[in-house]
């Protein structure tokens, strides 16, 4: 093995398997000898000017890591790609999303560039060795580009997982007016469902729903004798109890929720019952029968 074997390798182990023109030069690689492991595939090219020293599929974030490497100082992860490093969304997106500090950076093919006057120090962090957006600025970064379902499906992955507290959301909002995506997430902040502290991520998803269907907004967690109703339309009398199986399963929750039903009737409230997956894959059901009930109690009136 050569010296330049040996250096190049040494750098590949700290960075993923990858390694840039740049970084070659200063090892003493010649262009020509770059070129020529290039051209017989020794080298791998990931984004211009940035290879892998193996063939074949890439270790998990070594696109991400070619990325920062290829966009140089002051580059993080942001938007979608840092929402999917933390966890708020599913899948990583097929060009990786940078933002570069105070320094003009031009996206390639491959890569997405954000270009960002300044960042606050508690909005930038480092994750698996990658700089990366923090969680609560990564959801002001999709409050700038993502579509709704993606945002709210950050936010309540961001609660449930305690990635960050409503808190900290406001507080990156505070910081960032009146940056792109501010005007949207501050709506979203002042809708007490998008962070509402509630039983389950079921709940908050059938908020939503009625929410978006024009429906009146219901009372959330409410007090009733020694009981809590899930959702409660305090003027029309009517309870929506969300059946998921970690709060209903068991002798003891049958016979609470029995009991509950009945103070409920004595009480001359109405009570709806669904499931988890009545919620998730009959959504349409769902709405139908809570706007029937609505409209009902409203004609009564």
């Amino acid at each position: 093995m050569t010296q330049w074997d040996a250096s190049m390798a040494a750098l590949a182990g700290r960075q993923r398997t990858i390694v840039a023109h740049a970084q070659l030069l200063e090892l003493g690689c010649g262009r020509r000898v770059i070129a020529h492991w290039v051209n017989r595939g020794r080298l791998q090219s990931v984004f211009h000017g940035v290879y892998s020293v193996v063939s074949g599929e890439l270790p998990a974030l070594a696109r991400e890591q070619a990325a920062l490497i290829a966009c140089g100082e002051r580059a993080f992860l942001s938007h979608r790609s840092a929402a999917a490093l933390w966890g708020l969304i599913r899948a990583f997106p097929v060009e990786v999303e940078v933002s570069v500090v105070q320094r003009r950076c031009a996206s390639r093919k491959g890569i997405r560039v954000h270009q960002i006057r300044k960042i606050h120090p508690r909005e930038v962090r480092r994750r698996h060795g990658l700089w990366v957006s923090s969680p609560a600025r990564a959801v002001l970064e999709l409050a700038a580009t993502g579509s709704t379902r993606e945002l709210f499906g950050a936010i309540d992955e961001g609660l449930a997982h305690e990635r960050f507290t409503p808190q900290e959301l406001r507080d990156v909002l505070a910081r960032n007016r009146p940056r792109r995506g501010a005007a949207r997430l501050a709506a979203i902040l002042g809708d007490e469902t998008a962070t509402a502290t509630s039983r389950s991520r079921i709940e908050k998803r059938l908020l939503r729903l009625v929410r978006d269907a024009g429906l009146p907004l219901p009372e959330t967690n409410v007090k009733f004798g020694r009981f809590e109703l899930d959702l409660f339309w305090r003027r029309e009398r009517l309870a929506v109890e969300l059946d998921t199986y970690p709060f209903h399963r068991g002798p003891g929750a049958f016979n609470r929720d029995r009991e509950k039903d009945l103070l409920l009737r004595d009480a001359r409230i109405d009570l709806l019952r669904f499931t988890g997956d009545h919620v998730r894959d009959r959504s349409a059901m769902v709405l139908a029968t809570i706007a029937g009930e609505l409209a009902r109690k409203a004609v009564g009136d």
